[in-house]
């Protein structure tokens, strides 16, 4: 959460609501991103990335991106992330925000419309008018917060948030229309999608196939070749990657025993989830939180 930030100045911040930071004067990540094993955590606050220069590799909800030259990745809070890596040299803008410091006003469907495309695509490329705007809010913003006499930080920030909020769900109803005429899914890629979404409901009480095939009314051997022709990956591969994801998660931030992540994944005991965590990190669940 926003408490794990640090506090010297690169990291501008209003107290458990905001945190911005940047490395545009030429200070570099390097170093600071060596020290720490990558590892993912499910945050609890909105994220965004705006890749300057260079590149970072992250994964979000599972899935691989990559941020370039004015790319832009947008996490809502619940997602899953891990810093995989940054070129040396590269230059970024980094924002957090609590789900609780600014809310949505407007069209509740549009908003719901928006929020789903951001979870389906997390990461997108501004036009260029739009990149130096919202780089010229951050950098306005960030101003404001490292002025030590300045006494209205939260409200020029929810303004210069409101900003770039309203900026986004201009770009977004600007290409709307393309995305109310999608290309037609076939049934097998229909049927993927409901199966990730049925395991990302039941992962924690269900690893079994035909559990998921019973759910989706299809047979088990139907469904595993339908998500491996879909995605190239097994269906019991999709499922392990969920209940590891969250184990490392919970073995990183939640403060739990191992016993306490074992029942909370709803393992027989602790030693079959030890061998079942190794099995497919090569770590002991012990091993993993000394990392």
């Amino acid at each position: 959460d926003l408490a794990h930030f640090p506090t010297y100045e690169r990291f501008a911040q209003i107290p458990g609501k905001l945190v911005l930071a940047d490395n545009l004067n030429g200070e570099h990540f390097d170093n600071e991103e060596q020290s720490h094993p990558s590892f993912p955590v499910q945050i609890t606050m909105a994220i965004s990335f705006i890749c300057l220069s260079g590149r970072i590799d992250m994964k979000i909800d599972l899935n691989d991106y990559t941020l370039t030259d004015g790319y832009t990745a947008l996490l809502p809070p619940g997602s899953f992330f891990q810093m995989m890596n940054m070129e040396k040299g590269t230059k970024c803008i980094f924002f957090a925000i609590s789900p609780d410091f600014i809310k949505f006003i407007g069209n509740v469907k549009l908003g719901i419309a928006f929020g789903e495309r951001v979870k389906a695509v997390p990461v997108h490329k501004p036009e260029p008018d739009d990149l130096e705007e919202n780089i010229a809010i951050y950098k306005e913003l960030k101003r404001k917060l490292l002025d030590k006499d300045y006494i209205f930080k939260e409200d020029v920030a929810k303004s210069y948030l409101r900003i770039l909020q309203c900026n986004l769900f201009q770009q977004f109803v600007k290409g709307k229309q393309d995305m109310e005429k999608p290309q037609p899914k076939s049934r097998k890629e229909e049927l993927f999608m409901q199966f990730i979404t049925t395991v990302k409901e039941h992962y924690l009480t269900d690893r079994c196939i035909s559990f998921y095939a019973d759910k989706l009314c299809v047979s088990p051997k139907y469904l595993s070749s339908v998500v491996h022709a879909v995605s190239g990956r097994h269906a019991t591969e999709w499922i392990t990657q969920f209940v590891i994801l969250e184990a490392k998660t919970m073995l990183r931030s939640d403060g739990s025993s191992i016993k306490d992540v074992s029942n909370k994944l709803n393992f027989a005991n602790q030693s079959f989830f030890a061998k079942y965590f190794k099995q497919h990190t090569g770590y002991t669940p012990k091993e993993y939180r000394a990392l």
